[in-house]
């Protein structure tokens, strides 16, 4: 297995688990992907929204358990990915060792924003994120091609 990447988001319930799931479906078999949250719960699974919304793309992420960020999950990785330009910041903060292989996922392509929690929004507030980050993850995919 080649490259490995790390997304992360607050819960570890939302946004990384969809980022996980449909990088998953996008890379194949070339890239190991996974996930945690800066505030997770310990194994809680993804919300029902976000499994509805990858249910309809075909992409199964039932199994996913959340987990809290570590320093051993970060140094197994090519890539740390938070969702945010907030969360990027912490994690370099609190993981200064770690700062060269951190990057936001709005910051791969044009788009330098951040993806927004649809924690609490509507079916469609989660598809708009899964949209949103199925986009930023076409131009992380160009940029490690």
């Amino acid at each position: 297995m080649g490259l490995k990447i790390l997304f992360i988001c607050t819960g570890n319930t939302c946004r990384s688990p969809m980022a996980e799931g449909l990088a998953r479906e996008m890379l194949g078999d070339t890239v190991q992907v996974s996930s945690a949250g800066m505030e997770a719960w310990e194994g809680a699974e993804a919300s029902c929204y976000a499994l509805e919304v990858l249910k309809e793309q075909n992409v199964d992420i039932s199994k996913h358990r959340s987990r809290k960020i570590r320093a051993d999950l970060f140094e197994e990785v090519d890539w740390i990915i938070p969702m945010t330009r907030t969360q990027e910041k912490i994690i370099r903060q609190i993981f200064p060792q770690y700062i060269h292989k951190t990057r936001y996922l709005g910051d791969w392509g044009q788009r330098k924003q951040d993806v927004r929690d649809p924690w609490g929004g509507s079916l469609e507030v989660y598809r708009q994120t899964a949209q949103e980050i199925g986009e930023m993850l076409r131009e992380l995919r160009d940029h490690l091609s």
